[in-house]
C-alpha cells in the first residue's frame, strides 16, 4: 500500500438526543480537515481485512483528486497519497465498488461530470488484491456528463454488469455487460438504454419480490422517474402505471429499504425543493405517505441512506441537504418500527451545517453501531464529516455475504434476520447493494439492530444465484457467511425443475431436466472454482454425470440456459 499520514481521531462534538441514539462528530486530520468539493461518500473494505475504509469523490469544476483513507483497525486511518485511484484530477461525482472479476477484492468505478460543454471520460480502477488500485483505461471510458453508477448481475450469469446515469448532453444512460475476461461490452439494444431524460441516481431492487432485480432511476428537471421491471435476462418492461413513476418532479436521489419490516422494499425519493417522498410498498403496490414527517420538509435534498442507528430493530433515515442559503442542516428521521418517522432536531448529526451531497452508513470501529460519513461541498470548499455512533444498550448482528456460485461480493443478495424484539417476532430485511442514495455506497456488510433480543431465531440469505439458505449465528458479533455452507431452505425457488440423485453421491449421479432446452451444468467447489462443466440436452431425462475424479466434500451446482441460472443447489460427494 502506497500511503502516508497516520492520524488518531479526536472527539469534538458530543450529543445525546433520543433514547439509545447518539453521535459524536469526529476529528480526523485529512479526513475532516481537508477542504474539498466532495460528492460521493463510500464505506468500503478495499483491502479485505474486515474493517471499512473510506472513499470520497471530489467534483471541483476545475478538477480535483479523490480521497481514500485506510482503516488501521485501531481508531486511526492512513491517507493514501500515491495510488491510481487518488491521482487523477477530475470532476468526479458518483462511485460504486464491487468484485467485478470474482477474485476476492473490490474494484471501483468513478463517474465524472463534463466541464464547459465538454464531456469527460469515466474511470475504472482494478483492485490489485492488496487494497491498491490500477487504472484500466479500456473499461467503460465513454465521455459523458455522468452522475452515478451501480453494479448488478443483470443477465444472471453471476458476473457483475454496470449501469451509468447521465444528466446532460447525451442523455441516454449506459449499460456495460461483463464478458468475464476483464472486458465489458456496451449494449445499446435494451429497453433500459432507450429513454432520454436527465437522470441522477440508479437503484437495483426487487420491488415486486419475484426473485430478480428491477431498475429504478430518478430524473431531474421536472420529469417523471423511471421503473423497469426485470422479466428475465436482458428483458425489461418499463412500468408506467405505478404512482412512484407518475409525479413530475425534480428528483435527485433515491433509497430503497424495508422500513416497516413486512418483507418488501419501500422507497424514499429525494427532491429539489418539492418535498421528499416516502412510498410504502405492499406487494408491489405503493402508497405515498404524504403526512409523514419526511414529506413535510421543503428542502434541496441529494444523498439519502437508511440504517438502524439506534439498534432497535427498524431502519432510520438520513437525508443530505445542499445548495441553499436558507437551510444548512441535514435531516435525520427515527423510525417507530412501523414505518412512521419522527424528525430528530437535537443530535450532533442533525445539527450538521453546510451542504451535504452523499452519505453512507458503515461501522468503522466494528462496535456494532452504525457510523456515518458525509461528503460535503458548500461553495466547493468544505471539510467532510465523520460521525461516530455512541449508542449503547441494544443488541445487534452484522452479516457479510460471500458468493461462490453468485458474484463473490454477493451484490443483489437479500438477507433476512428473525428475532423476538420487545416480545414480538420481527423479521428484518436488507439487500446487498453497490450504491445507495445519491452517488454513494453503504458498507457491504449488512447490519441489523436487535433491540432486547437475546437470540436470533433464523438468518436467511437469498443469493443472486437463486439459492436460498438458512444460517445460525449469535448476537453482538459479525458473521461471514459463504454461499453453499448453510442449510437449504425448504422454500427454495428455482425457475425450472431439476432432479439430482443420488445425493449424497459416491462416483456418479443422474440429473433430470423435464423441460426441453440446451442447458449447461457447472459444479463449483467451496472456493468458488468451477471444477466440472457439462452440456445437457433437456430432453435427456437421465443424464449421467461422473465425479469420481473429485475429492470428497461439498460442492454447489447451477444449471443455466443462455448464461441465465435456472436452478442451483448443493451436492455432497462421499
Amino acid at each position: 500500500m502506497k500511503t502516508a499520514l497516520r492520524f488518531m481521531a479526536v472527539v469534538v462534538i458530543p450529543s445525546f438526543s433520543l433514547q439509545a441514539q447518539s453521535f459524536e462528530r469526529m476529528h480526523f486530520p485529512d479526513i475532516t480537515t481537508t477542504l474539498s468539493s466532495s460528492r460521493s461518500a463510500n464505506f468500503i473494505d478495499v483491502n479485505n481485512d474486515g474493517w471499512d475504509d473510506i472513499f470520497f469523490t471530489n467534483g471541483l469544476s476545475s478538477g480535483e483528486q479523490n480521497m481514500l483513507y485506510i482503516n488501521n483497525t485501531d481508531g486511526t486511518f492512513t491517507t493514501v497519497t500515491d495510488d491510481d485511484i487518488v491521482e487523477h484530477s477530475i470532476r468526479a461525482v458518483g462511485a460504486s465498488f464491487a468484485d467485478t472479476d470474482n477474485d476476492g477484492d473490490l474494484d471501483g468505478y468513478v463517474v465524472t461530470w463534463g466541464v464547459g460543454g465538454i464531456a469527460k471520460r469515466n474511470y475504472f480502477y482494478r483492485n490489485n488484491g492488496n487494497g491498491t488500485f490500477t487504472f484500466d483505461p479500456g473499461v467503460a471510458p465513454n465521455p459523458t456528463y455522468s452522475e452515478t453508477a451501480n453494479w448488478i448481475d443483470i443477465n444472471n450469469d453471476q458476473l457483475l454488469d454496470l449501469y451509468i446515469t447521465n444528466s446532460a448532453q447525451s442523455l441516454r444512460n449506459l449499460y456495460f455487460e461483463n464478458q468475464g475476461d476483464g472486458t465489458f461490452l456496451q449494449r445499446t439494444d435494451l429497453t433500459i438504454t432507450n429513454e432520454v431524460k436527465p437522470s441522477r441516481s440508479v437503484d437495483w431492487v426487487d420491488y415486486d419480490n419475484d426473485g430478480d432485480n428491477d431498475l429504478f432511476v430518478t430524473n431531474e428537471m421536472n420529469n417523471t422517474n423511471t421503473l423497469y421491471r426485470n422479466d428475465g435476462p436482458n428483458n425489461f418492461t418499463q412500468i408506467t402505471n405505478l404512482n412512484i413513476v407518475q409525479d413530475i418532479k425534480d428528483s435527485l436521489g433515491s433509497s430503497w429499504a424495508d422500513v416497516d419490516n413486512d418483507g418488501d422494499f419501500d422507497l424514499l425519493v429525494a427532491n429539489w425543493e418539492q418535498g421528499n417522498q416516502l412510498f410504502i410498498n405492499n406487494n408491489g403496490v405503493f402508497t405515498e405517505m404524504t403526512g409523514s414527517a419526511i414529506a413535510l420538509e421543503t428542502v434541496i435534498s441529494f444523498g439519502s441512506t437508511f440504517g438502524d442507528i439506534d439498534n432497535d430493530g427498524d431502519l432510520d433515515l438520513f437525508i443530505g441537504n445542499s445548495y441553499s442559503d436558507t437551510h444548512f442542516k441535514n435531516s435525520v428521521f427515527i423510525n417507530d418500527g412501523h414505518g412512521n418517522f419522527t424528525q430528530d432536531h437535537t443530535s450532533a448529526l442533525a445539527l450538521q451545517e453546510g451542504w451535504t451531497y452523499g452519505a453512507a452508513f458503515g461501522d468503522y470501529n466494528n462496535d456494532g453501531w452504525l457510523d456515518i460519513i458525509l461528503a460535503n461541498n458548500q461553495n466547493e470548499s468544505q471539510v467532510n464529516s465523520v460521525y461516530k455512533n455512541t449508542g449503547t444498550g441494544n443488541n445487534w448482528v452484522k452479516i457479510k455475504c460471500v458468493g461462490t456460485v453468485s458474484n463473490k461480493s454477493a451484490i443483489g443478495a437479500v438477507v433476512k434476520v428473525t428475532s423476538v424484539i420487545n416480545g414480538n417476532v420481527v423479521t428484518q430485511t436488507r439487500k446487498v447493494e453497490a450504491a445507495s442514495g445519491y452517488a454513494s455506497q453503504n458498507s457491504l456488510t449488512t447490519h441489523f439492530g436487535l433491540g432486547d433480543a437475546g437470540t436470533i431465531q433464523t438468518i436467511q440469505i437469498k443469493w443472486p444465484s437463486g439459492l436460498i439458505e438458512n444460517f445460525t449465528g449469535g448476537i453482538n458479533t459479525a458473521h461471514n457467511f459463504i454461499e453453499g455452507t448453510g442449510v437449504l431452505s425448504v422454500g427454495e425457488q428455482n425457475k425450472i425443475k431439476v432432479n439430482i440423485y443420488p445425493n449424497p453421491v459416491k462416483d456418479q449421479f443422474y440429473i433430470e431436466i423435464p423441460e426441453k432446452g440446451a442447458y449447461h451444468l457447472a459444479i463449483i467447489n467451496t472456493q468458488g472454482q468451477t471444477v466440472k462443466e457439462i452440456k445437457i440436452d433437456g430432453s435427456d431425462v437421465h443424464h449421467e454425470v461422473n465425479i469420481a475424479d473429485l475429492p470428497a466434500g461439498t460442492y454447489f451446482y447451477n444449471v443455466s440456459e443462455n448464461k441465465a441460472v435456472k436452478n442451483s443447489g448443493k451436492i455432497i460427494k462421499q
